[in-house]
């Protein structure tokens, strides 16, 4: 009896323990479930916050693009140069007139002008009545003296002249064959008369693409015309102002002063440059594949006078009497700074107090650098207007001086990293940036070459540049002519009317 007893017992004890190393091992699997259910949530949290970081570097990017792009810039008065953002990627331009502005109108002192009134070249339109507008009296009478005149100018309605040329032939008993006069101001080949061409010229010159140039033809004067007529047509005109552009070239370096820049213009959609080479007078384009020093330094060969430009290294390779540098681009570099020490930027010429435009402590060191270069080049710049204006011996010594005062400015021991990059950049440009205060007439800005290169960048936005290189040739013939034209008062298609001496009757 005792052993089963012990038996029973031993089982119970035996099936207690089977049961709780069951309820263990349910326990264990519970928490394994929870610590797998664990696992997953903390490598989703993981996940989550590898995504967080990303998507927050993203953020810091877009954020750095955005500094130095229109919306911030569309938002503020801050121009378009000193976020180095192309004025026309703005949406609008900061008036830059400070104070009080000017009265609109006439301003005290000045002679009153106007548009002249022109001559008439047309009979007079008479205009009469028969009765009185208001009550229909036909028992009206004129009245001689209260005439009323207007001059109106118009365009005739659009259209075409179709003549023929007629050859005369005779032969010669020397040549023994038959010969007939030659026609210069005609096209060869051609079904299309030179102001056609000179019209499709202009047109080109403007950027107009052969589709709108078709178009327009057709539309305002009825006439049918192919792409690769129109091509040859315009290298036409090119070709006969060959010369004229080679001449050009001679005579723009014998200017006194010359200013230089340069922007990019596809060509067959591979990357090229325009130059412009530009003086009061003259406007010269030049096409090239490279924007490195070979172009100015080929281009400005001989030239003995002074270069005003820009930055870029490339002019530095140009032997000439001086150079000076825009001091327009010195406060860009100014203005860039700025925003970046959350200052308002300002002009060169300013004289509106420092603005902050955000909280904390002000850069004072860098505020003192900037206001110390804008006082230096202003006090200089408003030198060069004084009336009389100074002698060149005062000139000479006022350069020096300037030049010292600077060098003393840029030679303390700044820590900011702005300040010492435009140091360091006005420190190796210092010898050009008084030129203008030694030599008369001579501009403190770059704008006349800014100008003449926004021809260029027109023509490449709405054309986006030229296919071929010849075309590209073509382009700068073209674009040089009618610009130093234009500065000479002269009219493009009347130029080359007499240079062909085209008969008049031709054009009536």
């Amino acid at each position: 009896m005792t052993n089963n007893t012990e038996i029973k017992d031993l089982m119970k004890y035996i099936h207690k323990l089977e049961k709780k190393n069951r309820q263990l091992e349910e326990a264990l699997e519970k928490e394994q479930s929870v610590s797998e259910e664990l696992q997953k949530e903390n490598d989703n949290l993981k996940k989550t916050k590898d995504g967080l970081k990303k998507e927050n570097d993203d953020l810091k990017k877009q954020l750095a693009r955005l500094q130095n792009s229109v919306p911030l810039l569309a938002t503020s008065d801050k121009t378009a140069e000193a976020g180095g953002v192309p004025s026309s990627k703005i949406f609008y331009k900061r008036n830059r007139n400070e104070g009080k502005k000017k009265p609109t109108g006439g301003q005290p002192g000045h002679k009153g002008h106007g548009r002249k009134r022109p001559i008439t070249n047309a009979p007079p339109l008479h205009i009469t009545l028969e009765s009185c507008p208001y009550c229909n009296n036909p028992k009206i009478k004129e009245v001689k003296s209260a005439k009323q005149v207007r001059t109106i100018t118009d365009i005739p309605p659009p259209a075409h002249i179709i003549y023929m040329v007629i050859y005369h032939r005779y032969w010669c008993s020397i040549c023994e064959k038959i010969v007939r006069g030659i026609v210069l101001w005609l096209p060869p080949n051609q079904e299309f008369g030179p102001f056609i061409a000179c019209w499709i010229a202009y047109h080109r010159i403007l950027g107009l693409t052969l589709p709108k140039i078709r178009s327009s033809l057709y539309e305002t004067y009825g006439i049918q015309i192919s792409d690769d007529t129109v091509l040859k047509l315009e290298k036409w005109i090119a070709n006969t102002l060959q010369n004229d552009y080679n001449r050009l070239k001679e005579e723009i370096i014998k200017a006194n002063a010359l200013n230089a820049d340069e922007t990019g213009f596809r060509i067959g959609g591979e990357n090229a440059w325009l130059w412009a080479f530009v003086n009061s007078l003259a406007s010269l384009y030049v096409v090239a594949p490279t924007r490195g020093h070979q172009v100015p330094k080929e281009t400005l060969n001989g030239f003995e006078g002074i270069l005003g430009r820009d930055a870029w290294k490339a002019y530095d390779f140009v032997k000439c009497s001086g150079h000076q540098l825009d001091l327009l681009h010195v406060n860009r570099w100014l203005e860039r700074a700025e925003i970046w020490h959350g200052v308002e930027p300002r002009t060169l010429l300013t004289s509106k107090h420092r603005k902050l435009k955000r909280s904390g402590r002000p850069p004072e060191k860098f505020l003192d650098f900037v206001d110390g270069i804008r006082a230096i080049l202003k006090k200089a710049i408003e030198y060069t207007e004084k009336k009389p204006p100074p002698s060149i011996k005062e000139r000479r010594n006022a350069c020096k001086n300037f030049q010292e005062d600077m060098k003393v400015l840029l030679d303390n021991e700044w820590k900011d990293k702005d300040i010492v990059r435009i140091s360091k950049e006005l420190r190796k440009r210092l010898n050009m940036l008084f030129t203008f205060v030694e030599k008369e007439g001579v501009p403190w800005h770059n704008n006349d070459a800014e100008r003449a290169i926004r021809k260029g960048v027109l023509a490449r936005k709405i054309s986006g540049g030229r296919r071929t290189w010849k075309g590209a040739e073509i382009f700068q013939i073209l674009l040089s002519i009618s610009e130093t034209a234009k500065k000479n008062g002269e009219n493009f298609i009347q130029l080359i009317e007499e240079k062909f001496s085209i008969p008049s009757e031709i054009n009536s």
